[in-house]
């Protein structure tokens, strides 16, 4: 949790020289354009659509799974597990200040000769824009937002001879508040946007049968419930001329142990079989490179992968994404 604290202070240390300058306004400023800026892609998104303008951001990702994080923070190598993942984000304005954001994905897993294809969990976001950006002030971009995760993932019944590869979701409705901050900085000759950001899920319980997103085996039968998630991000956008921008985004995700009460059945091999997971952490990094053919649209191009992590997964990937604003 100190990692997530110090997420949270980072803008406050960026800030510490100040609020951005009133005459640093682009009026007075040599430069001569505005800022186009696409993503950055993780974090969520700090301004409402308006009305009438919906944006949709179509993503395409490749990750390899490459091994786990144990309980000392040391990485394993494992088997890989290759994933094709595309993602569809829809956002549109209600009112000025309202706004909703619904995520959806799918993902076709292959590990060891095996393959398998579903829909990931859907993401849904309820968004209110308590403040905007006020130039030569501390007012940053204020969004606050009510996510809730729709369980449209796999999550029991799973082919023990697929390894876990078929497991695409966690079988729970999760419900929690989201935080999302953005600050634009004039700098000489160039744009800064900081963008930090902090959520957290409560899950309901979920039954399960058989192999299992949480473990379980053969005979396996009961109730989950999940632990609770805390994602916080950092990101930022520096404009190098209008049409390119250099960005990053940086997670924290940490999530508490499961816990579960029913019959724990067996393994492949004949042993009780593990029916929950334990809490975990991961902290990973996306550089990324925009390209903005306009204010309203625009190509991200990246690699995101892990850098640390305790009982999580250890991955590495490339994404391209294209945003577009009606």
């Amino acid at each position: 949790m100190r990692l997530a604290a110090a997420f949270l202070l980072a803008p406050i240390i960026a800030f510490a020289a100040g609020p951005p300058s009133p005459s640093s306004n682009p009026a007075e400023s040599p430069l001569i354009y505005t800022p186009w800026f696409t993503g950055p892609l993780l974090a969520p998104t700090p301004i409402n659509m308006k009305p009438g303008h919906p944006a949709i951001e179509p993503t395409a990702t490749l990750f390899n799974t490459y091994g786990r994080y144990n309980s000392n923070w040391k990485l394993k190598k494992q088997d890989s597990t290759w994933a094709i993942n595309p993602l569809i984000d829809f956002q549109f304005g209600i009112t000025n200040n309202l706004g909703i954001e619904t995520l959806v994905s799918f993902i076709s897993n292959f590990k060891n000769g095996k393959s398998a294809s579903h829909f990931q969990d859907t993401t849904v976001l309820f968004g209110y824009q308590v403040s905007n950006d006020i130039k030569g002030s501390w007012v940053p971009d204020f969004r606050l937002i009510l996510q809730e995760t729709f369980p449209t993932g796999n999550y029991q019944k799973l082919d023990p001879s697929k390894e876990g590869i078929d497991s695409t979701g966690f079988g729970s409705f999760q419900t929690g508040p989201v935080l999302v901050f953005r600050k634009l900085f004039y700098l000489p000759n160039s744009f800064f946007s900081l963008r930090w950001s902090i959520g957290y899920l409560f899950p309901s319980t979920v039954k399960v049968k058989g192999f299992n997103t949480y473990g379980g085996g053969y005979g396996t039968e009961g109730k989950v419930k999940p632990g609770q998630t805390l994602t916080a991000f950092l990101s930022g956008e520096y404009s190098i001329n209008q049409r390119w921008v250099l960005a990053f985004d940086t997670e924290f995700l940490a999530q508490r142990k499961s816990h579960f009460t029913g019959k724990n059945g067996v393994n492949d091999i004949g042993e009780v079989a593990s029916t929950r997971l334990p809490s975990s952490v991961q902290i990973s990094f996306a550089p990324e490179v925009e390209y903005n053919f306009s204010q309203s649209s625009g190509l991200l191009a990246g690699v995101w992968f892990t850098v640390a992590g305790k009982d999580s997964a250890a991955f590495a990937s490339a994404f391209l994404t294209y945003l577009y604003i009606f």
